[in-house]
């Protein structure tokens, strides 16, 4: 069902929990800010290299442990050897330029629906994928000051970080509970088919801008019970600051992340334009 679905007046307030990745800004932020943090020093590049095909055989396997240890290597080569201190200031560098201003990233409908929330008192929480470091800097330059952050949890091993708790899928609903959100809850919003068992954990749910496979998946696992909204569509804003990562339509060969067969080299992205779709070998 395609609408634009304004929310209805005379309700109580309630929770409304939004992914943050293609849904309130293009791109993914985790993602690109682990190609980002590689490519500052190329000499990681070269010390994944060897270590390429075992993680993108661990990826290649359905099973969402072996994708999680495949993140798990990609996070560690890109940490290794950087403190909190200095991964802080870097996160906030990537994500000036990644959804500050100038950036052409953040997607203007979804944050006016999500201020639409916190203006009739509710509960809002952005649940994603990506990092808790690096989702926090991204939404301090959305300006949203106001919100609860669940995201994916990192700890450290052998002097980088490693994933310790991901924030996907099924996993996502249960890192919300346990951070206080009961359920069902009143909304949910993704562009993504992964996060099927948030949404069917919703009263309400919204599909933004989703490709034509993860809307096959979304209305066949909610009954045709999802409301469709196009934010994707509306006209982009001027480019992103140089700072931010690469388009993810033409990914540089610096990305392992987004397919086996990437392999890694120096060489840096233009600035990032606003994605025409979400690409089937996203890490999701």
């Amino acid at each position: 069902m395609d609408d634009s679905s304004p929310l209805p007046s005379g309700e109580p307030p309630g929770v409304a929990v939004f992914d943050l990745d293609d849904t309130l800004v293009r791109g993914e932020c985790g993602e690109w800010f682990l190609r980002w943090l590689m490519r500052r020093q190329p000499w990681r590049l070269a010390l994944l290299l060897p270590a390429l095909p075992v993680i993108a055989s661990l990826r290649a396997l359905p099973s969402t442990r072996t994708r999680k240890a495949a993140l798990s290597g990609l996070c560690w080569f890109a940490t290794v050897g950087r403190d909190d201190e200095e991964l802080d200031r870097l996160a906030r560098a990537f994500a000036a330029g990644h959804a500050g201003p100038g950036s052409a990233n953040p997607m203007r409908a979804g944050l006016a629906r999500l201020r639409e929330h916190l203006a009739r008192g509710d509960r809002v929480v952005i649940a994603s994928g990506s990092g808790l470091r690096i989702v926090r800097a991204v939404c301090v330059e959305l300006g949203l000051h106001d919100v609860e952050i669940v995201a994916t949890r990192e700890r450290r091993m052998l002097g980088g970080l490693v994933v310790d708790e991901r924030c996907l899928g099924g996993g996502k609903v249960l890192m919300l509970r346990a951070a206080g959100t009961a359920t069902p809850f009143g909304y949910a919003y993704s562009d993504s088919a992964s996060d099927l068992p948030l949404l069917l954990a919703a009263r309400r749910r919204f599909a933004i801008s989703p490709s034509a496979s993860h809307l096959r998946r979304i209305l066949a696992g909610t009954d045709g019970d999802c409301t469709v909204l196009p934010w994707r569509t509306e006209p982009s804003g001027p480019a992103s600051h140089p700072a931010a990562a690469p388009t993810p339509t033409s990914c540089p060969a610096s990305c392992p992340a987004s397919g086996p067969a990437a392999a890694p080299t120096p060489a840096a992205g233009p600035a990032a334009q606003p994605p025409s779709s979400r690409s089937p070998s996203d890490l999701r």
